[in-house]
């Protein structure tokens, strides 16, 4: 039996040929095989094009920018490190800085897993093709496969500090459920994960999105010298709010950390900063120096 396409192109060649009783008869036959026929499959080149997130997925997995940016900022940041391994008046959390009382504690490192060190841009790209938006259901699954790469530059970085004294932790916004499989994507890829340094998201259990109880846990045993993250709350509080001015406004008191104490990834396909954004084409702005 031939497929609804194969149908209908063997009904155009017919088509000509035939009473007119017949190419009408026809007529009526190739429209309703059109109605039946299936639509193109999602992730066609016309509809992957008009998607918002096209750009931002292929410069992170095709450009050599992003993975020149990604190893340069893990190579800089050894820098900062040392100075702060040193120094033990530096914490790079602000808690701790202001309840004092850390300078005997061993020094840790704590970093954010997705677009920071874990490179779920594979996810991301299956999303544009199936023509679907994030969803917990697909993320779990996601992160139960253990197949997000290392961002460039991450694991030599944390090999690195690791030798210079650092105890390293990962505070990630991934949920309990798939705390397991993270730990085991992260050792795959040569991580020094464990259960007990990789804290995840469980809001019933305080463990919420802010990070902050989580930071306040590490800050318990250990002086924490750096936080690396690809969006600032990863680094500070007051960032989840839905206005972006209110945002940059919190940025910029802070900025002082930026490069030092805090070290910020790159991640132009999703974060805290589309959630503040104005409608649609309001988000645009024609001064290039606003702000």
């Amino acid at each position: 039996m031939l497929r609804p396409s194969a149908r209908i192109a063997n009904c155009v060649f017919h088509f000509g040929s035939g009473s007119g009783a017949q190419r009408a008869m026809t007529g009526l036959t190739l429209a309703i095989l059109v109605a039946m026929a299936p639509p193109p499959a999602l992730g066609q080149t016309e509809d992957v094009l008009q998607d918002r997130r096209f750009d931002a997925v292929t410069w992170v997995q095709n450009s050599a920018e992003y993975r020149m940016l990604t190893e340069q900022i893990f190579r800089l940041a050894l820098h900062p490190l040392v100075t702060a391994l040193d120094d033990t008046t530096i914490s790079a959390d602000e808690a701790q800085l202001a309840e004092g009382g850390f300078a005997e504690k061993p020094p840790a490192i704590i970093l954010d897993c997705d677009e920071t060190i874990l490179d779920n841009s594979a996810y991301n790209a299956r999303n544009i093709l199936k023509n679907e938006s994030y969803s917990t259901e697909t993320w779990n699954a996601w992160c139960l496969e253990v197949k997000a790469a290392a961002i460039p530059g991450s694991l030599d970085f944390v090999t690195r500090a690791q030798a210079l004294g650092a105890d390293i932790f990962f505070i990630t916004n991934r949920r309990d459920v798939v705390k397991n499989a993270t730990v085991k994507n992260l050792k795959k890829l040569g991580f020094p994960a464990t259960s007990e340094n990789v804290l995840t998201k469980n809001k019933e259990l305080g463990r919420g999105d802010d990070k902050i109880s989580r930071r306040a846990a590490v800050a318990k045993t250990h002086r924490i010298v750096m936080l690396i993250g690809d969006s600032m709350s990863d680094l500070c509080s007051g960032m989840n709010v839905t206005e972006t001015n209110q945002r940059n406004q919190t940025a910029n008191q802070k900025f002082q950390q930026l490069g030092s104490r805090w070290i910020m990834l790159p991640n132009p396909v999703y974060g805290g900063w589309q959630q503040a954004l104005t409608e649609d084409k309001q988000a645009l702005k024609l001064n290039s120096n606003s702000k």
